[in-house]
């Protein structure tokens, strides 16, 4: 995954880094939240530098080395070296449960586990819908607990057609990857995308049942 950085300023009395800007991840390595971190340096040379960034985030460690290059400091490394993608806060708020699911599934990804990537973003769904059935009282616990992904699918979202297109697409493509047989011939790409506008049409349903400010009743 190639890193989008963003540049911080640091203050230090090291001449390697005298002109105080760094190239960091604008995405903590560790949580996928922006990134704010303390820095220190832990050990420098006359061209290169290995820092400490702590995310104030998730209380993480993050390391990068920082080399100077014609007196413009360039970030050449960071470790962990996989950047997690940014999920939604209100969705991470709603379904902690999801966001440990997704990391795992990413995890496994990243190291060319894909079967249980694709079997772990399946999971993902379900989690997700469900605690968001649970959240909006749309059936009760024991209801929800025992209703399969299919079914779920049509009972809490019947009315919403993009909604169950995109859970679908994900249900069908990630039993795929659970079955002796795999029946579709799409990748993970595939299945991450239609993930994502799920995610982001709950994202958007979670925003619209908590807005910021509404019009006052007439």
């Amino acid at each position: 995954m190639i890193y989008k950085f963003q540049t911080t300023t640091y203050t230090s009395a090291y001449p390697l880094l005298s002109q105080k800007k760094i190239e960091i991840p604008a995405l903590c390595p560790n949580c996928g939240v922006s990134n704010n971190p303390t820095t220190k340096i832990l050990i420098t040379s006359e061209n290169f530098g290995f820092l400490y960034h702590h995310c104030t985030a998730c209380n993480e460690n993050h390391y990068s080395i920082q080399q100077n290059i014609e007196n413009r400091i360039s970030c050449k490394a960071v470790y962990p070296t996989i950047q997690p993608s940014n999920l939604p806060p209100q969705v991470v708020e709603l379904s902690p449960r999801f966001e440990k699911m997704y990391r795992d599934a990413e995890f496994a990804e990243n190291n060319d586990s894909i079967e249980l990537a694709g079997i772990g973003y399946r999971a993902c769904l379900e989690i997700l819908l469900k605690d968001y059935a649970f959240k909006f009282e749309l059936d009760t616990h024991e209801g929800i607990a025992k209703t399969n992904l299919n079914n779920a699918i049509s009972k809490y979202f019947k009315t919403d057609v993009d909604t169950q297109t995109a859970a679908d697409v994900v249900r069908i493509l990630g039993n795929d990857y659970a079955h002796w047989e795999k029946g579709e011939e799409y990748d993970i790409e595939m299945l991450k995308s239609y993930l994502a506008i799920f995610i982001q049409i709950i994202n958007t349903k979670l925003m619209l049942k908590n807005p910021p400010v509404s019009r006052q009743a007439k």
